[in-house]
């Protein structure tokens, strides 16, 4: 099976790549992230995936931001024939066709199935398993990247094609052929070991089959060990009953004498209990008085000290009153002086704002003529400069339309058009050179020229060989200048005319002189307008025609004045002079006005404070005046309430000593009664009468179940029917003898069936590790082209594992399993695995595999990876087709015999 090439559509970053497949060895490089690993993935699952396979797998090919359906066309030789594989992968929307050299096309399963057995593994299933399961497709032949230094014979044996290569190391291995009396005997061992054992697998021993004679012959002897203990449970039950039976009477004779006792305690410590119970009713009523009288003694107590406190409060505020009332009615007779004060004040401050409004008014009045004045000069000043500009922009218009009418070319145009005509004309002089010249001076005969007749008189130029006919006999070819330098001069000519036309053309000039007048004359007036246009300067007369509208708006929104409106520009200067005198003086007039008023206004402000502080003390003092009475207010109307509730002091003092004794007196009744309930132990009497409690409902507990174990006993005892226990007994032991020999005696045949497929086993391991040898010879001969000194190799082989135990030897160095070896030589040692099994397989796919590589000797040093691709060159040359994919660019392009192809070269 070879690969032809391949084209890759909306996969990934691959929008549309295609890739042709040298039959031996093609090296595919690329820097990192071109697509390399991309491109060997797409070609591995148009192989191996269904093509309605969703879900993540799918959604990890397509190509962002398009997200189109991915699609691989795929030709390869396969079968003696040409084939066309056609996969688009869009979930349920999937298609496959897979066509012949003959234009015979198979669609949907029946492609699947077909390419199925062109390349003799079969897709993954659709389930969540197939991302995991697609890597192992052919992982004898597809080194994915980071995999190079992993066993492939560590796949599983369907990833590397064991049985296929299992099948190709026997046919050429030298074997002994087995007699037919020896393929009866295995056969016959076999099939009776099958009828005992299940088979075993790699993790899991062959077991006793189910329904085999032995697992009978087993289960029929636990059956009789069952029937014979269950007669010993019986008889040993008996037992247990009539000893159960003694332990029920004797515990019911002990408790008709224990539980009577128990009970008479019992209703003795319940009289106890009672006295105690009514103590503590007695004790919980004279509690409740107790706290009673207490409230009422504390009440007529507070009664007594609120009429002590309060009496002397109206003492102390009646005290405090007096002063308060004589400093209200001083500050009071102060008030009529301070708001005569504050009139006079204000008074004042009216006639100073008056005279500093009169002030500021004339200086408004003067502030606005000068500013209609400013505005003025500013609107002439205006005028005249928007007449400047738009002088300076017609100027500038006119050398716009001047520039507009000669062509846009500059030095430097003109110098390659001078260059260009020198071309010409060197051609024009070297072609004339080299050309032949041709007259007819007189013709007796015709005479042509390439086709062409020509008569006397007529003259040629030749540039080129041209053929000459003199008549029916006579033919010449005349080469002007030597061969073909005439006609290269010529053709040369004629380009060089050729790019000078486009040229002029481009320019719209007929000549080079005209192209440098025109230059001339550009340049010419560029310098002249970037003088006019430095003249204007950023202004446009647009803006200045602005300005000038919001100047006159201002002047039309201001008040005429006649004077100034009407004055001359001397005089408007003159006037402007004037008038900035007058407003000085003004502002100075204003400003003293000024000055006055704020003085008058702190003036005011003082008596102002003045005031409103003589009314603060007075409210103040009126309030503490208010505060007092009020609290001495308060003062006597509690006086009164206690007054009220008990009549008066003396009438209180009574009721306060009834009530101290009646609180003693109730105090030493409820002191008896604690102590003659703490004399009965209430708490002890409680956890006595708990305890007898606990102790009678034991007692009956017991006393029902000794009974009912009395009745259990004697129905056991009395409801066997079995007669005679022990005869079935000694049956049962006889029968358990006999099935225990049946049974040791299948067990014997077992084993002897086990050690004779056992040591058939061992021989045919011995016989099939005489075919791996071939396998190994080969790693060998590809790893010397590696390490100069080639190590030996090691592979066992067993009938059940397959192929294991990979290792090497170099020199008189101890064998290394393969797992132990550096990353560097896996990498090298599982190439050389991978080829020899590759060309072991070969002769099963038409005599070639493709062998896929992704950057996989990136741990091999540069000596090693020359010595790999030694290796690689030399699988190819035994038929196989190498694929190698790499990042490094400058060394894969030193392997000559390879087809090169690049990726992300732009």
């Amino acid at each position: 099976m070879r690969l032809l090439s391949a084209r890759i559509r909306d996969y990934r970053l691959h929008r549309d790549l295609t890739v042709n497949f040298d039959p031996r060895f093609t090296v595919i490089a690329g820097p990192n992230q071109s697509g390399k690993s991309t491109l060997a993935e797409a070609l591995h699952r148009a192989l191996f995936l269904p093509v309605k396979t969703g879900g993540a797998v799918l959604e990890g090919m397509k190509t962002d931001p398009f997200m189109a359906d991915p699609e691989v066309v795929l030709a390869f030789a396969a079968g003696g024939d040409t084939w066309t594989l056609r996969k688009r992968f869009a979930g349920s929307r999937g298609s496959i066709a897979l066509q012949d050299s003959g234009g015979r096309s198979l669609q949907g399963d029946a492609a699947e199935e077909r390419l199925a057995e062109l390349i003799g593994t079969a897709a993954v299933a659709r389930n969540r398993a197939a991302a995991d399961q697609l890597k192992e497709r052919w992982g004898h032949l597809w080194v994915w990247q980071g995999s190079a230094s992993d066993n492939p014979l560590a796949l599983s044996s369907s990833a590397y094609d064991h049985d296929r290569l299992v099948e190709r190391l026997q046919a050429g291995a030298d074997l002994g052929v087995q007699s037919p009396l020896d393929l009866a005997v295995l056969d016959d061992i076999q099939t009776r070991w099958a009828t005992v054992f299940t088979p075993g697998s790699a993790t899991r021993a062959p077991q006793l089959r189910r329904g085999s004679e032995l697992q009978r012959a087993r289960e029929a002897m636990q059956q009789a060990e069952v029937e014979l203990a269950a007669i010993g449970d019986t008889l040993q039950q008996q037992a247990q009953a009539q000893q159960a039976y003694a332990a029920a009477t004797e515990l019911q004779d002990r408790l008709a004498i224990e539980l009577p006792q128990r009970r008479k305690e019992r209703q003795a410590l319940e009289e106890r209990l009672g006295r105690s119970r009514e103590l503590q009713t007695l004790i919980d009523q004279e509690g409740p008085l107790l706290e009673g009288l207490r409230k009422q003694l504390d009440e007529q107590r507070r009664d007594q000290q609120e009429l002590q406190q309060q009496g002397q409060r109206v003492a102390a505020l009646e005290a405090a009153l007096a002063p308060k009332a004589a400093e209200h009615g001083a500050l009071c007779s102060k008030l009529p002086a301070a708001e005569q004060q504050r009139q006079a004040a204000r008074t004042q401050l009216d006639t100073l704002r008056q005279a500093s409004a009169t002030g500021t008014t004339a200086a408004e009045q003067i502030e606005q003529r000068l500013s209609r004045v400013r505005l003025q000069l500013q609107k002439q000043e205006l005028a005249q400069q928007l007449s400047r500009v738009e002088q300076l922009q017609a100027d500038l218009t006119g050398l716009e339309k001047d520039l507009q009418r000669l062509p846009a070319i500059d030095a430097k145009a003109v110098e390659a058009l001078r260059r260009l005509g020198e071309t010409v004309q060197t051609s024009r002089a070297r072609a004339e050179a080299m050309a032949t010249g041709l007259e007819v001076i007189r013709a007796g005969q015709s005479i042509r020229v390439d086709g062409e007749d020509l008569t006397a008189g007529t003259t040629r130029l030749l540039a080129e060989p041209t053929v000459l006919r003199v008549g029916n006999d006579v033919e010449l070819r005349l080469v002007p200048g030597g061969g073909t330098t005439a006609a290269a001069a010529q053709q040369k000519l004629q380009d060089a005319d050729a790019a000078l036309g486009k040229a002029l053309r481009l320019w719209q000039v007929s000549s080079v002189e005209e192209a440098a007048t025109a230059e001339r004359r550009r340049s010419d007036l560029l310098a002249e307008r970037e003088r006019l246009a430095a003249q204007r300067g950023a202004e446009d007369p647009a803006s200045i025609r602005q300005r000038l509208t919001a100047l006159e708006a201002q002047l039309a929104a201001q008040p005429a004045d006649p004077i100034d409106d009407t004055a001359s520009d001397q005089d408007s200067t003159a006037r402007l002079a004037s008038l900035e005198l007058d407003l000085q003086n003004a502002r100075a007039v204003r400003t003293q006005a000024l000055a006055a008023e704020q003085q008058q206004q702190r003036s005011l402000e003082a008596s102002e404070a003045a005031l409103e502080a003589l009314k603060a003390s007075i409210e103040t003092t009126s309030q503490a005046l208010r505060d007092g009475e009020s609290q001495l207010l308060e003062a006597r109307t509690r006086i009164n309430a206690v007054l009220q509730r008990c009549r008066s002091a003396a009438n209180l003092e009574t009721v306060i000593t009834e009530l101290v004794t009646r609180l003693q007196q109730s105090e030493a009744r409820l002191a008896a009664l604690v102590a003659e309930r703490a004399a009965l132990e209430p708490d002890h009497l409680d956890l006595q009468a708990r305890s007898l409690d606990r102790a009678i409902a034991t007692l009956q507990q017991q006393e029902r179940e000794a009974h009912e174990a009395r009745i259990r006993a004697e129905s056991r005892l009395h409801g066997d029917g079995r007669i005679d226990l022990q005869a079935e007994l000694e049956q049962k032991q006889a029968e358990l003898e006999s099935r225990r020999v049946e049974r040791e005696r299948l067990e014997q045949e077992a084993g002897t069936l086990n050690l004779l497929r056992q040591l058939l086993e061992e021989e045919q391991n011995a016989m099939a590790s005489q075919y791996a040898a071939p396998l190994t010879k080969r790693i060998a001969t590809y790893l010397a082209h590696v390490f100069p000194d080639a190590p030996r190799t090691a592979l066992s082989y067993d009938a059940r594992h397959g192929f294991q135990q990979l290792q090497w030897r170099r020199g008189g160095e101890a064998a290394f399993p393969f797992e132990v070896l550096s990353t560097g030589a896996r990498e090298q040692f599982a190439a050389a695995l991978r080829v020899a099994m590759a060309e072991v397989l070969a002769g099963a796919y038409d005599g070639s595999l493709p062998l896929l590589f992704d950057d996989a000797f990136a741990h091999s040093d540069r000596e090693r990876q020359a010595g790999v691709v030694r290796m690689l060159t030399e699988a190819s040359a035994q038929g196989l087709q190498v694929v190698l994919l790499t990042c490094d660019l400058e060394r894969s392009t030193l392997i000559e015999t390879a087809t090169q192809v690049r990726l992300g070269s732009g």
